[in-house]
């Protein structure tokens, strides 16, 4: 292995080590990835409902999307043209996502929870032939406040410049040594 393949091996794990990858989303037809997956499912309807979100540790103040996915029990497939109904509660606030169009079976909403604990997600689906009621729970960890001498984005900046500082004399000690 040369000094060439060795410098980009570190800056490629430096990379993946410093990037706060917590919002990305893998859009998914079939199950969703990362995260916990919880399952609703009915037998006498013959549907199943995924739902997780993203990011796993919601932050109070932020944007959570929550993600669901409506199939058909047996086989898997997506069930087509419902309408849904998304309730968050905590049993003392209570937000509604209403007439949501969902054409191919997966759909997701983007809320911001205003305090931690254990919060309730209720989703109503609708099609000519079916109603279907879920329950899922989302838990928000309680967090500190914010710091005031530094926030993530300065402390993330600084690990990037310090891995950057440490490659840049690993290739420098390696080429000294040629």
């Amino acid at each position: 292995m040369s000094s060439i393949d060795v410098v980009v091996i570190v800056l490629i794990a430096s990379t993946l080590i410093a990037a706060d990858n917590s919002h990305i989303i893998i859009p998914s037809y079939a199950h969703f990835f990362g995260g916990k997956v919880q399952e609703w499912t009915n037998v006498k309807d013959n549907i199943k409902i995924e739902f997780t979100y993203s990011p796993v540790k919601p932050i109070i103040d932020t944007f959570t999307t929550l993600n669901f996915s409506i199939q058909d029990l047996h086989t898997g497939e997506h069930t087509e043209d419902l309408t849904a109904r998304v309730v968050v509660t905590n049993g003392q606030r209570l937000f509604k996502f209403e007439n949501i169009t969902v054409p191919n079976g997966d759909f997701s909403v983007k809320y911001i929870f205003p305090d931690d604990g254990t919060h309730q997600v209720i989703l109503r689906v609708d099609s000519n032939h079916l109603v279907e009621l879920a329950s899922f729970q989302v838990f928000v960890p309680h967090q500190s406040p914010p710091s005031l001498s530094s926030s993530g984005d300065e402390i993330n900046i600084i690990i990037a410049i310090s891995l950057i500082a440490i490659v840049g004399l690993i290739v420098t000690l390696i080429l000294k040594k040629r």
